[in-house]
């Protein structure tokens, strides 16, 4: 079929097929269906029968069914099918790739040898290549693009929508009050914000957004982008490409149904993004804008933003011009988890390597045995796949014609598919493609070559922690949005206790008999920093409470000395600049803007002893709470007072609000507040640290 020269010679082949001449042999309503259409129609329902996957379009017990309405839905997807696998032939070669998957034979090892790969170690942020590829990485944000995947089903989440019951993918998953994808998109303001406070530079990061029509993927993504208003942001400046549905099928690679006649699609894998951005000519969009590489996340990952490190990956694949990245952390013995290695490969006495990523399961396939590095319980040999990824988008752009399909694999889950006799559940999987995988059109000569392909390793906690899944009573919590919530509370604890100087003690009962075990919870948009070591320089000193709640939705903060036995809120609506009047945000001093100094805040914060709460969710019933929200480009300012019970304060546009204590009582003043009056300044100095002022 492959080498077919045209449509006419592919129905001639296909026809010859014993079964196809069997089932149309005869005049029925599939021939009748037929009759009149292209011949591109007829040759996809003719390859269905051709693989042996044509005997429900011929089965009768439905006899109540609109044939002609199914014929044609079955026929758009089967010419959908055809066409994104035309570079292997189709839906045959769609077949023949599954077949071959699930014949389960052992990789050809002889002259294959996988080891650790080499990695840049991110641990460290002192270290002075840490340091530098920071900085880079700040300064190279206006060259990036970002690849944000969105076209998973997330069934493992049973993530449902309140009011309809129907399935919603994971980017609407709301974690700390925000949907994921929102995190993500103010995760990457941050960075921009970041660049513009060291440089003065306004710079728009152009998004790419891979969707799929699976559980309306597409249509509640775009919902979510038009509901934050574009998240202030150009609509023009995002790209949708959509993602292909594949058949699902049995471990007998026989196609499953849905439903009598119609065929059982999921999303066939990431990898799907670079063949789409390139027929879509996205590279070449991002190229007219000035874009050169591109870095790619995934959104069940909300903690690959935490501090410097996704900064520091990209730098180090600026500073070396790489083609490919992977960011990289421990990884535990039998975890779910893909692992990055050096495959090296000899050959007529040429020896090459490729850096490249193998998913666990394909384990088995590679002979590999996943053991410890070091002692029983230490880490893998191998570090993680994070599919944290940075691509150089010329070099992709032009391997993307040699390696369409990426790490094409099975892997087999639970599901359940329609037959003549109701629903079955047996183990079912559909061919996926992997977009880290596409690190395997870079390969190298040994001591000849500098690697194209780079791997970075940093702290697991600082790398990743997903929320795949939803929490069950007979498992672990690993890989839920509980477990994740967890990692950033440590995070956000270790930057305050190790950082910022911030003491931490336990809260007594009401009896001060003994001491409970309360949670400390903190969140803050990520403009605060991102790195820990500027939020480190506007945290300074003070007590928390475990117990306490400290949300920080804003950048221009400055707390020294601050005691709290409670909940303290600080929400700006400006949080990084002023908007135009056609919404677009600009990054500005024209914030919203709070100094507590010397300040004891003491109120009945979160009802622990209460109803149950959802903290990973940002749903806490609160007895009492210091609030303090900032319209526009407005001030707040306490020092050397102390608030106890419930506060509302709002402050105006335009407006510098004191509070201080005279005379033993609380007084509010107001002033007006410079328009042009900015708060941090941000300087880098000559280690390459970053240094803020006031």
């Amino acid at each position: 079929m492959k080498n077919a020269s045209n449509q006419t010679e592919k129905v001639m082949l296909v026809s010859k097929v014993s079964e196809v001449e069997a089932s149309f042999s005869k005049p029925s309503p599939l021939r009748t269906f037929l009759a009149g259409l292209s011949e591109e129609c007829e040759y996809v329902i003719k390859a269905l029968v051709a693989i042996g996957q044509g005997s429900f379009l011929l089965n009768r017990s439905h006899p109540s069914l609109d044939l002609t309405s199914h014929y044609r839905t079955l026929l758009d997807d089967l010419l959908a099918i055809e066409d994104f696998y035309k570079e292997v032939g189709g839906i045959v070669g769609y077949q023949c790739l599954a077949l071959s998957l699930l014949v389960e034979e052992k990789e050809e090892v002889a002259n294959v040898r996988l080891k650790p790969p080499e990695r840049v170690d991110l641990t460290d942020e002192n270290d002075p290549t840490v340091r530098s590829a920071i900085l880079k990485g700040i300064w190279c944000q206006g060259r990036m693009a970002e690849f944000y995947p969105l076209g998973g089903t997330a069934d493992r989440l049973e993530l449902k929508d309140e009011k309809s019951g129907k399935e919603l993918p994971a980017a609407c998953l709301v974690f700390q009050g925000k949907r994921l994808l929102e995190k993500m998109i103010h995760d990457l303001q941050a960075r921009e914000y970041l660049h513009y406070k060291l440089f003065g530079k306004q710079i728009l990061t152009p998004l790419v957004l891979m969707t799929s029509k699976a559980e309306n993927n597409h249509d509640h993504i775009r919902t979510i982008c038009m509901e934050n208003g574009w998240f202030n942001r150009p609509k023009t400046s995002f790209c949708f490409l959509t993602q292909p549905s594949v058949p699902v099928f049995t471990k007998k690679a026989n196609w499953c149904l849905e439903k009598p006649m119609q065929l059982l699609l999921k999303p066939g894998g990431h990898g799907a993004i670079w063949k789409l951005a390139k027929e879509a000519k996205t590279f070449d969009w991002l190229t007219s804008l000035g874009k050169t590489k591109a870095l790619v996340r995934q959104i069940n990952n909300p903690i690959a933003a935490i501090d410097y490190g996704l900064l520091a990956f990209s730098g180090i694949g600026h500073e070396k011009d790489r083609s490919f990245g992977f960011a990289s952390c421990e990884r535990q013995v039998n975890a779910s988890e893909g692992m990055i290695v050096k495959k090296e490969i000899t050959s007529f006495e040429k020896q090459s390597a490729v850096i490249t990523n193998i998913e666990y399961c394909d384990f088995k396939k590679y002979g590999i045995e996943d053991r410890f590095e070091g002692k029983e319980n230490s880490p893998s040999l191998f570090p993680s796949n994070t599919n944290i990824l940075f691509v150089d988008l010329l070099s992709l752009q032009k391997k993307v014609a040699s390696l369409p399909l990426p790490g094409l694999l099975v892997n087999f889950r639970d599901g359940v598919h329609y037959t003549p006799k109701g629903q079955k559940i047996e183990k079912l999987a559909r061919l996926e493609t992997t977009m880290q995988n596409m690190a395997d059109a870079f390969p190298f000569e040994e001591k000849v070559d500098l690697p194209s392909t780079y791997v970075t390793f940093n702290k697991r906690e600082k790398t990743i922690s997903t929320t795949k899944r939803q929490k069950s009573l007979k498992s672990e919590p690993f890989e839920t949005p509980e477990r994740c919530f967890y990692d950033l509370m440590q995070n956000a604890k270790e930057v305050l206790k190790k950082g910022c100087g911030i003491k931490f003690k336990d809260i007594e009962d009401r009896m001060g008999s003994s001491k409970e075990k309360k949670p400390f919870l903190m969140s803050y948009h990520p403009a605060l920093g991102p790195l820990h070591s500027v939020i480190r320089q506007k945290i300074q000193g003070g007590e928390f409470l475990n117990g306490s709640e400290l949300q920080l939705e804003i950048a221009d903060l400055e707390i020294k000395n601050l005691r709290l036995d409670g909940s303290l809120l600080v929400i700006a609506d400006r949080i990084m600049g002023h908007t135009d009047a056609q919404g677009t945000l600009h990054y500005s001093d024209r914030t919203g803007q709070c100094i507590l100094k010397n300040v004891t805040i003491e109120n009945g914060g979160i009802d622990w002893k209460g109803e149950s709460h959802s903290a990973w969710k940002h749903q806490m019933k609160r007895k009492e709470t210091f609030r303090i929200y900032l319209q526009g480009h407005s001030r707040f300012e306490a020092e050397n007072v102390i608030f106890r019970g419930n506060f509302e304060i709002e402050v105006q546009e335009g407006v510098h609000m004191l509070a201080m204590q005279k005379e033993g009582r609380l007084v509010f003043e107001k002033r007006a507040l410079s328009q042009s009056e900015s708060f941090w300044l941000y300087k880098t100095k000559a280690n390459h640290t970053i240094c803020l002022s006031r």
